[in-house]
């Protein structure tokens, strides 16, 4: 379309790492910021986040839209307390949505894109599922959340790396030998002995010319994720995302962004444990504060 909304997409690893709460602080700043913003509650297994935004029990949802009551996703999107902010809600008691079918998924990312909006944001589930992987790739602003915890660190770099090769995945899907070549790879014990991505172009290369290698190896460096770190109380805490970046640019020859970190702030913490509205949220605390510089740089990232 000659004129389409922003896509950011925040996702990462495992739950538990703040990525509903990263998604809510980002549409509050980009709102307050006069942008036309439409939050989704792209979680089609387990959507809460119209608790979040102080919605009980939203009256219309993605399910709705998915199963033809409405045509559009306008009409879904709600109203919330803050002015340029709506929300699309999900639905956390319908099982079906979390098995969408590869049709009804391709025609609600068609439809993101119609929106009217300056920007959308969509908030991922848990884990590295196709439909996980497929939302964050349809994406202009692809943004990763961990916490500075080695374990989330390895499920942050496990989901870009999954990413990756989604991506290869998608862009052979009409060449079977490759396929398999690919598929093979993504497993770290794999009888090809491949490590790294450059290695695995190798191979396409011997098999199908530099050309193909070649148009492989700048799809996948399109991908470039933003990488926040959230939760931190200490500076080395806040070093967690350059880890990656080192780590992705290796082995997965990727070039990824530290957007920066979110200092831990107790408030917020009891806020999400207790399932309290975060439009409530005291606009002074700290982790409000550290999203306006993620804010601006994505917004600058044009």
């Amino acid at each position: 379309m000659a004129s389409h909304p922003k896509i950011v997409a925040v996702g990462g690893g495992k739950g538990g790492v703040g990525k509903s709460t990263v998604s809510i602080l980002l549409a509050f700043w980009f709102a307050r910021m006069g942008k036309q913003t439409i939050l989704v509650d792209a979680d089609l297994g387990g959507a809460n986040l119209h608790t979040f935004m102080g919605i009980k029990n939203p009256p219309r949802t993605l399910n709705d839209f998915v199963t033809k009551r409405y045509d559009s996703l306008e009409e879904i999107s709600l109203n919330t307390e803050m002015e340029n902010l709506h929300l699309i809600a999900g639905a956390s008691d319908i099982l079906s949505l979390a098995n969408i079918h590869v049709s009804q998924k391709a025609k609600l990312i068609q439809n993101l894109a119609r929106l009217d909006a300056d920007y959308v944001i969509l908030d991922l589930g848990a884990g590295t599922s196709y439909n996980v992987l497929d939302f964050f790739l349809v994406a202009e602003k692809k943004v990763v959340v961990m916490t500075p915890q080695p374990i989330s660190i390895q499920n942050a770099y496990a989901f870009i790396r999954n990413t990756v090769y989604r991506r290869l995945s998608q862009l052979v899907s009409q060449k079977s030998s490759l396929q398999t070549i690919i598929k093979t790879a993504m497993d770290t014990n794999n009888e090809l002995k491949v490590r790294t991505i450059s290695e695995l172009l190798q191979i396409i290369q011997e098999l199908n010319g530099r050309e193909a290698m070649t148009a492989l190896q700048e799809e996948i460096r399109k991908i470039q994720p933003f990488i926040v770190t959230n939760m931190t109380r200490t500076n080395r805490d806040k070093g967690a995302g350059r880890v990656i970046q080192m780590v992705a640019e290796k082995y997965l020859m990727i070039h990824s962004v530290d957007l920066g970190s979110i200092v831990y702030d107790q408030k917020l913490y009891a806020m999400v444990t207790d399932m309290l509205p975060l439009t409530n949220l005291i606009q002074s605390s700290d982790a409000f504060a550290s999203v306006y510089g993620m804010a601006m740089t994505l917004l600058r990232d044009e």
